[in-house]
């Protein structure tokens, strides 16, 4: 039988939780939180979340693609700080609306894509 010792760990981030995780599937769960949430949903965090809620019934045309990038890029950069943005493309279906996005680690030379898909 092993033993567990305070020296042991399973992830870096439960001994130093300043530690940044390099992770495209960690950010991307954390993308998705991020857009997924209404601002005004989250308690103790009135701010925390996305715009994208506020696009239902609009056209899908070319103004309502820049506004969710910009809505997109506005939450992402508050909310998420250890990537950089380099490209948002959006692609709206009925119900639906997917972002590819692509960003580089903050602190590190590491490209990322998340692709996140919202019911709008």
């Amino acid at each position: 039988m092993s033993t567990f010792s305070s020296n042991d760990a399973l992830y870096e981030d439960f001994i130093n939780p300043t530690t940044t995780v390099y992770d495209e599937q960690a950010i991307s769960n954390a993308l998705h939180n991020i857009l997924n949430t209404r601002i005004g949903s989250m308690p103790g965090r009135p701010t925390f979340g996305s715009r994208i809620y506020e696009v239902p019934f609009e056209p899908n045309d070319d103004a309502t693609k820049v506004f969710m990038i910009r809505v997109i890029r506005e939450a992402i950069e508050k909310w998420e700080k250890r990537i950089i943005l380099t490209n948002i493309d959006v692609n709206a279906k009925e119900n639906t609306l997917e972002a590819l996005i692509d960003y580089y680690f903050r602190d590190a030379s590491i490209n990322g894509r998340a692709k996140i898909t919202l019911l709008i």
